[in-house]
């Protein structure tokens, strides 16, 4: 009954979301300047499906459902609409989904939900799903296996030392004796196992094959005919994935099926199962190849370094010695490749997430595009920028295999008018991170990111990270504070009168003492302390935490200290001239035109204060400069394949939904030089929206002329670049145009003060 109960509700949930499966959506993270990292879910061409408002997101499993978490660690089910499927509730350790059920798991026990969001039931134990109308429970008192119906009630007597879950009506078992069964719903014996013949799997495969092991090797046995259908002459017989299985002879690996015929005699020196009937192969001569069952090769490459381990929505990849990566499909096709490019995870058929230079982005390797990246730099205010940096340290690989390490980010602050100040407090924050929670951490793994804000003219700094992995792993959440006036940093003694710890105590729950809420943090609003948990098997590493205000630290509160008044003393940056801070244009040709254009807002110098004046300017930067100048409105178009979250993202936008760089998007690479050529088919554009026409065929000939390489120009962009002649805005250089070439920033400068 509850077979067909889950069955029905399955295929009402096909119906109601089979419209939106095929749209693929998948999780995205993205971390604030207030260190929180929050998650949603995006489309292929990177369109928000669901806003960051999740804690914790899952992808999507093939039944519809994704498991989500709140900001107080709860999980709950939703569907691709952002629907909730069944509510939030206390975090499971897990979520594990089936084709017509979800399974919460907790330490002890497990519970079952339908698709349509319906409890099934809670079972102390649970193994698995529901298969043939019987659960498989683990007793924790005893350590034996029972299995149970939907109600819960055992769905015959005995338990079991080990025991497999049901498939095709039979389940292999091995009695509280110690005999190894095969038996069926009812718990009647089928096949008896031979003495001194061990299962090597609690699965009967294909619902007819068990593999045996006899102390030495392995062999196959067919239930339905009572016979062995190989001899123990393996050493290894991996698990079966559609009908076949890997197996090892001597030192060397091929694929068998449960019929005992060798699909492919051993021949490889490695073998492990991708997924989708692919293996990952290492051959003789040290190529990697993807093989399927008959040992057809897929994908062979010669140069290897990681990857092959899955294959996942129908593509997999590997590493190049020289830092790339190759993606390819399940045929074997070269898909796309990334430079510089580590830690790839697929997200689906076309999005991969990696990281490049220390960024994550989701990338779509069928566009090129990148979707979304986590931003580098947070605007502070008054000119102040906290710009990521990226930490790792190696300490060691985990039994698993994985990299055991510090992958941590922090931030250097830039903007700071008092260059000694900004070195001062920078190193402290390196110095402060490098170092970790405590000296016995160090050898922990880190992960995790920061948080930073100015509060009024204190600039609070912190650590938002994970200090070890699984049970015992704690939250490293500790802060500095500076003032950005001086570099003297505020400890939260400097703040509080001599005695403020019996306040603090009684602000505080009772229960917990008050060494154990850690880190207090300052704000303007008053005093944030923080209770960390350790992570244990039923929870992750968390933190609760308490901002007591001002208002009620009352008179704990030293209200004449220097560390209340910054607080409460909003920072104004020193006026000064936006040209006076650039430092490399004295004396330069363009000096006064680059003073002009930058005391109006229009440009600006990097982080290093340096205008750069002879370097070519970038289509980024032209748009930037030319989105200043006609002061263009925010929108909401966006310019195929420009990421989002760039410094330049928001300027290139309001370019292209202004018609400006109409004629353009073809051949637009925002990160390259701007040619001459394209830079004047903008300026037409520009000049055309203030009602300027472009000349007819022979005023171009005529405007064109005087110029000895006209001929050189693209076909499409002579009328634009005779518009631009005929307006004054372009007169050549040495009697020629030069389209092909780029301008300088210093003659991009000329020319913008122009249009």
């Amino acid at each position: 009954m509850l077979k067909k109960m889950i069955a029905v509700c399955g295929v009402l949930f096909t119906l109601l979301f089979a419209a939106s499966a095929a749209e693929p959506v998948f999780p995205a993270s993205r971390t604030g300047m207030d260190g929180e990292t929050k998650y949603g879910y995006l489309d292929e061409s990177g369109r928000t499906v669901l806003p960051f408002a999740y804690a914790g997101a899952g992808e999507f499993a093939d039944c519809g459902l994704a498991a989500v978490e709140d900001n107080k660690w709860q999980t709950a089910l939703i569907d691709r609409q952002g629907n909730l499927i069944v509510p939030y509730t206390d975090a499971p350790v897990s979520v594990e989904f089936s084709d017509d059920a979800a399974a919460y798991r907790y330490a002890g026990h497990s519970v079952y939900y339908t698709l349509a969001g319906e409890k099934i039931g809670s079972y102390p134990g649970a193994v698995g799903f529901f298969s043939d109308g019987l659960l498989l429970c683990r007793s924790e008192a005893s350590g034996l296996y029972r299995y149970v119906t939907a109600d819960g009630q055992p769905a015959f007597e005995g338990e079991f030392r080990q025991a497999g879950v049901f498939s095709g009506g039979r389940a292999l078992v091995q009695t509280e004796q110690g005999a190894y069964l095969a038996i069926d719903t009812k718990g009647e014996t089928l096949f008896t196992v031979d003495e001194d013949i061990t299962p090597s799997y609690m699965t009967i495969f294909d619902n007819d094959t068990i593999v045996l092991y006899n102390g030495t090797n392995q062999a196959l046995y067919s239930l339905s005919e009572g016979r062995y259908v190989t001899d123990f002459l393996y050493h290894n017989i991996s698990e079966f994935h559609d009908g076949v299985a890997m197996v090892r002879q001597v030192n060397r690996w091929g694929i068998m099926d449960t019929a005992g015929r060798m699909r492919t005699e051993p021949t490889y020196y490695y073998l492990s199962y991708m997924g989708d009937g692919l293996y990952a192969a290492r051959s003789q001569d040290g190529s990697a190849a993807a093989v399927d069952a008959d040992g057809n090769v897929i994908y062979r490459t010669p140069s290897y370094v990681g990857g092959f381990a899955e294959l996942k929505y129908g593509l997999s990849w590997h590493g190049m010695a020289d830092g790339s990566i190759i993606f390819f499909r399940r045929n074997g096709g070269y898909f796309a490749s990334l430079k510089n490019a580590e830690n790839p995870k697929l997200l689906s058929e076309n999005v991969v997430r990696v990281t490049q230079d220390g960024q994550k982005r989701y990338i779509n390797l069928a566009t090129g595009a990148t979707l979304f990246a986590q931003p580098l730099s947070f605007d502070l205010g008054q000119g102040i920028t906290a710009n990521t940096v990226h930490y790792e340290k190696f300490l060691g690989y985990q039994k698993d295999g994985s990299e055991h390490g510090w992958n941590v980010d922090f931030p250097e602050i830039a903007g700071l008018p008092d260059a000694d100040v900004q070195k001062k407090i920078n190193n402290s924050i390196r110095e402060f991170f490098l170092k970790g929670p405590s000296v016995t951490a160090e050898y922990e793994a880190l992960e995790g990111s920061y948080g930073v804000s100015l509060e009024g003219s204190v600039l609070v700094v912190w650590a938002n990270c994970v200090s070890g992995k699984g049970a015992g792993s704690s939250v490293w959440n500790s802060n500095l504070a500076f003032d950005v006036r001086t570099g003297a940093a505020y400890q939260i003694t400097d703040l509080m009168q001599a005695d403020y710890i019996e306040t603090v105590k009684a602000l505080l729950p009772e229960g917990r003492e008050i060494y154990m809420y850690s880190f207090p943090r300052m704000s303007q609003k008053g005093v944030t302390y923080f209770y960390n948990e350790y992570e244990s098997e039923t929870r992750r590493a968390h933190t609760e935490s308490f901002l007591l205000t001002f208002e009620q630290l009352g008179s704990a509160v030293d209200r004449e200290s220097a560390a209340f008044a910054a607080l409460h003393t909003v920072y104004q940056r020193p006026q000064v001239s936006p040209a006076d801070a650039l430092t490399d244009i004295s004396g330069h040709w363009a000096e006064d035109l680059i003073r002009q254009a930058a005391d109006s807002g229009l440009v600006q110098g990097g982080k290093d204060g340096r205008f750069r004046p002879d370097d070519a300017i970038t289509a980024a930067e032209v748009c930037a400069t030319v989105a200043r100048s006609k002061k263009l409105p925010e929108t909401d178009f966006r310019m195929p394949g420009i990421a989002q979250g760039l410094w330049y993202t928001d300027e290139v936008n309001k370019v292209y939904a202004a018609g400006l760089l109409e004629g353009l998007t073809e051949t637009f690479s925002a990160d390259a030089p701007m040619t001459r050529e394209d830079a004047m088919q903008l300026f037409a554009n520009v000049l055309m929206q203030s009602d300027k026409t472009l000349p007819d065929d022979t005023e171009t000939a005529s405007l064109l002329a005087a110029f000895a390489d006209a001929d050189t120009l693209s076909a499409d962009r002579r009328a634009a670049a005779a518009l631009c002649v005929r307006e004054g805005l372009i007169k050549g250089s040495g009697g020629k145009l030069l389209p092909a070439q780029s301008f300088t920033r210093a003659e991009f400068v000329k020319l913008l003060l122009l249009i």
